[in-house]
């Protein structure tokens, strides 16, 4: 039995409205709560790691995971620098002729704003975070050994100032580093991320 000439529109019309149900929540919302959630989990992991590293060890080991944090944060800024400065066409013809992690690199850059934001945005404000807490128990430690109120607030205060600026200094620096060797930064990153998932 043949369809009416009718019912085609009909049935079009049909399939056009559930396609329309299917895309209820918009991309920028879908993409921000994906963010909000990554955030969460991210902060819980940095800062448990972190509380159970310097909780009851020396003073030491607080300074050590404090520096972790800056690289960590400085790093990933590195990271998202270059991957938003740098342009996929670079990483065609490599890709072509399959070196490893050309692919991968090709799809970094096309997902730059994205990548560009959980690195930078991300795990940088998370690094930051953690650091101001790891900082805080750093100026315990001081306060303990100075034996004054007057020098728990000088230490608080320089304490913060020396991670502020450090953090602030070292995006300033490799920041110029980064947009000019974006694609050598962007290549090596893509080739280790080959380590944990091999290219398809």
């Amino acid at each position: 039995m043949e369809m009416d000439k009718e019912d085609v529109p009909k049935q079009e019309k049909t399939v056009k409205k559930k396609k329309q149900k299917k895309k209820r929540i918009p991309g920028w919302l879908s993409w921000g709560l994906s963010v909000l959630f990554l955030s969460f989990g991210l902060t819980v992991l940095f800062s448990f790691l972190t509380e159970i590293s310097i909780k009851g060890s020396p003073v030491y080991i607080c300074v050590i995971v404090l520096i972790v944090l800056l690289f960590l944060n400085i790093g990933c800024d590195m990271i998202a620098n270059a991957i938003i400065t740098c342009q996929p066409d670079a990483f065609h013809a490599m890709a072509s002729n399959k070196i490893k992690g050309a692919k991968r690199a090709v799809t970094l850059c096309k997902n730059a704003t994205k990548l560009g934001s959980v690195f930078a945005d991300v795990i940088g404000d998370i690094c930051g975070i953690v650091s101001g807490a790891a900082g805080a128990v750093l100026v315990v430690y001081i306060a303990a050994i100075a034996d004054g109120n007057i020098w728990e607030i000088v230490s608080s205060i320089l304490v913060s100032a020396v991670i502020g600026a450090l953090t602030v200094g070292g995006k300033a620096i490799f920041k110029h580093f980064a947009m000019k060797y974006n694609k050598q930064i962007v290549f090596s990153f893509a080739k280790f991320t080959t380590f944990f998932k091999k290219e398809k």
